[in-house]
């Protein structure tokens, strides 16, 4: 048998050319690598190959099924998961793998790709046939940490039996896999703790996954898997041996970004681990050059009315609808930040990341635009979203397209479309004049439709209002105008902004008010005084003295949800009035506390794997679930099991009133990730690292005491403090 499989393997491999794969890090135990392929054919389905010049133990692959494993541990056969199955001509398939061994090993990596199964066949779904979404199914998983057992046996009647395994974890399960092997055919289970994933035609080795319910296990305790099993040929009932695969484990880790500067906080790891959070957040089809591992291609089969691609563009939050009002402000708040801080984002390597990091939800955002005066403005519905919980590969539900037009209008965000069309196309501009130009048709043709076509989008999309509704369409009329000005010079665009110019101190900065920064950009843009009293009168406002309460430790609370969102936006917008000449060590020396506090100045940070304490169990679905083919469901939103993966650079909502916080995946009003809470943010860190090359850093002027101590213009009592 040995001999008819390694032929098998040995004719695939005759079917594509070998590649080199390279090995990018290895450690005593173990290895890194990724192995990619330029595809040359239409494929729908695809088998690779990966041959090791020496065995090794075991082969973790996120984006790939372990098929077969030969030749004593080297060679590996690997296939394509239901989600990631097409491929086509011009792509490129990286497949990221972590191997196991003994010792220090480096090992010589070859592998190939072709279309279909191992036997060439295509693998599709036969007449009336829906294919599950993790077949084909592999007869290897993932690596185990060396947990065994033997098969006991209870009862034995001949041609059924009663058996069990006992396992004894040495880390917490969180959903596992049991791959076992018995002496002679088993051609039925019923399990009682979990359900069979995949068995071999002989019957020898069958693989279970546990049911939703029990799904976890704390190290040290007894982990039972008790069945019945049907076999042929008399007692006595087959011998056996399962090996537990803990499902909740995830070996990746980063380090944290090299830094020369002095600065209290690594500014260059913020910046790098704040894109990274973006890029997980990503829907349709991934790169080749991805860097999340536990994220693959998802929501492919996005589209309008009409059929047109709707693909790409960011999840919102935890969940996974694309919400267009909110992606478009945050893209059009990065790309800002780029604008003003692109020495930052170059001293700190971050440059290259950071515009292909927006030119994701741009790219998104202009297949939606599909026509002069129709912008799709929401793809997925909220009520089917949010009653799922599990990974975005694996979504089935319905996910419905939603429309703005000149009958149904949207100025709100038809204008924000425009803002972050026109600031891409001067980030653009030089290093893309193409891609600028088109940008920048694009911002022009949203803003005459929201200009000519009033009404808040939430009234037109109903779908909508639930979740991100506007109240407001004036800051937006302002918004979109005063980038357009910026981008044409055109005197018609300013006009209309100073029209809608409101001179109210500032609720807040959110994706639905832009009140502030409209304030900021026109005394930029004017120098006009009015502009520069308005923005005083906004943070005296803010300010400790003014209207907005703080907690005891010093953070401008203005909302219980998200409530480092509006401290650290307004924080942005502070250092954006410095930078425009008002009140510049003042303005700095807040938002730098306010920064600050949010990256660890109470002793916790709220960016995920960023400092030494930070939050464990954000609610957010993806890095929540186990590694497949382990399920995932309520049962995992529920428990008190930290999230399987580290959501590397996502602020969370942050703290209570009382400075409080509890680190519970359920509470999604202080734990819940967005794209809108980090936009803010990472551009106040591109800001102050920008300070910090310029040597006008409050740390580098000395008036980095926080919690900041002076209010509403005038010196106070420092807050937080008696």
């Amino acid at each position: 048998m040995l001999t008819v499989i390694l032929t098998l393997s040995t004719a695939l491999l005759a079917l594509g050319a070998d590649v080199s794969v390279p090995i990018s890090s290895h450690w005593n135990g173990g290895f890194q690598g990724s192995a990619c392929f330029n595809i040359m054919e239409e494929m729908h389905s695809w088998t690779v190959v990966l041959t090791f010049d020496q065995p090794i133990s075991s082969l973790d692959v996120y984006t790939a099924d372990i098929k077969e494993t030969l030749d004593g541990g080297k060679v590996f056969v690997l296939q394509n998961k239901e989600w990631n199955k097409d491929e086509h001509v011009g792509d490129k398939l990286c497949l990221d793998f972590q191997g196991h061994g003994s010792g220090d090993i480096n090992p010589t990596v070859t592998g190939s790709i072709h279309a279909g199964d191992s036997t060439g066949a295509p693998i599709t779904a036969g007449p009336g046939q829906t294919l599950a979404p993790t077949t084909p199914r592999p007869t290897v998983l993932f690596s185990s940490d060396g947990n065994k057992a033997p098969l006991k046996i209870n009862s034995d009647w001949g041609d059924r039996f009663d058996g069990e395994f006992d396992f004894t974890p040495s880390q917490n399960v969180i959903g596992w896999v049991v791959n076992i092997t018995f002496s002679k055919p088993v051609n039925k289970m019923d399990i009682i703790a979990g359900d069979e994933y995949s068995h071999s035609a002989d019957g020898l080795n069958w693989i279970l996954i546990n049911k939703g319910d029990h799904a976890f296990a704390q190290a040290g305790s007894s982990l039972q898997v008790k069945f019945f099993g049907n076999y042929a040929g008399g007692k006595p009932a087959p011998t056996g041996e399962a090996t537990l695969v803990n499902m909740g484990i995830d070996h990746w880790s980063i380090s944290p970004a090299a830094t020369t500067d002095t600065s209290k906080y690594n500014y260059n790891d913020v910046l790098y681990k704040s894109i990274l959070f973006y890029e997980t957040q990503r829907s349709g089809k991934l790169p080749a050059n991805k860097r999340i591992p536990y994220r693959g291609d998802s929501a492919l089969g996005d589209k309008g009315d009409a059929g047109e691609d709707l693909t790409g563009g960011w999840y919102d939050a935890g969940d996974h609808v694309k919400f267009n009002f909110p992606m478009a402000y945050s893209t059009a708040i990065l790309a800002w930040g780029y604008l003003m801080y692109a020495d930052a984002y170059k001293a700190a390597g971050q440059d290259t990341y950071l515009l292909d990091s927006i030119k994701w939800p741009l790219d998104y955002l202009l297949k939606c635009h599909t026509k002069p005066d129709e912008l799709y403005v929401q793809v997925g519905d909220g009520g089917a979203d949010h009653s799922y919980w599990g990974p975005p590969e694996l979504m089935t539900m319905a996910r419905p397209a939603y429309k703005i037009t000149a009958s149904k209008p949207g100025t709100d965000v038809a204008m924000e479309t425009a803002a972050a069309f026109a600031i891409g196309s001067l980030v653009f501009k030089n290093s893309d004049p193409t891609y600028s130009a088109t940008l920048l048709t694009h911002a022009k043709q949203l803003w005459e439709l929201g200009e000519k076509h009033r009404g808040i989008y939430s009234d037109s999309v109903q779908a909508a209002a639930a979740y991100y509704r506007s109240y407001n369409i004036t800051d937006e009329l302002a918004w979109g105008s005063i980038w357009l000005y910026q981008a044409t010079n055109e005197n018609k665009y300013l006009a209309l902004a100073e029209k809608y110019f409101d001179p109210a101190p500032a609720w807040g900065m959110s994706w639905d008010d832009k009140t502030i920064v409209n304030q900021v950009m026109l005394y930029k843009i004017t120098k006009d005084e009015k502009y520069k009293t308005a923005v005083e009168d906004s943070f005296k406002f803010w300010f400790p003295g003014g209207g907005i309460p703080y907690t005891p430790k010093g953070l401008a609370y203005r909302l219980q949800w998200g409530s480092l969102r509006y401290s650290s936006n307004m924080a942005m917008a502070a250092l954006v009035a410095a930078d425009a000449g008002l009140n510049a060590d003042q303005y700095r020396h807040w938002a730098m506390c306010q920064i600050h506090y949010a990256l660890g100045d109470t002793g916790f940070s709220y960016l995920i794997g960023f400092g030494d304490k930070y939050p464990h169990s954000p609610h957010h679905r993806a890095s929540s679930c186990p590694n497949l083919p382990a399920p995932c469901g309520p049962f995992i939103m529920s428990s008190k099991e930290p999230n399987v993966h580290i959501l590397y650079g996502a602020l969370v909502g942050g703290p209570g009133q009382s400075d409080d916080y509890t680190d519970d995946r359920s509470n999604y009003v202080n734990n819940e990730v967005a794209c809108d809470y980090n936009a803010g943010f990472q551009t106040a860190v591109a800001a102050l690292k920008s300070l910090w090359l310029r040597k006008e850093h409050p740390e580098q002027k000395g008036t980095a005491q926080c919690p900041f101590s002076t209010g509403s213009g005038n010196t106070g009592s420092v807050v937080g403090k008696k």
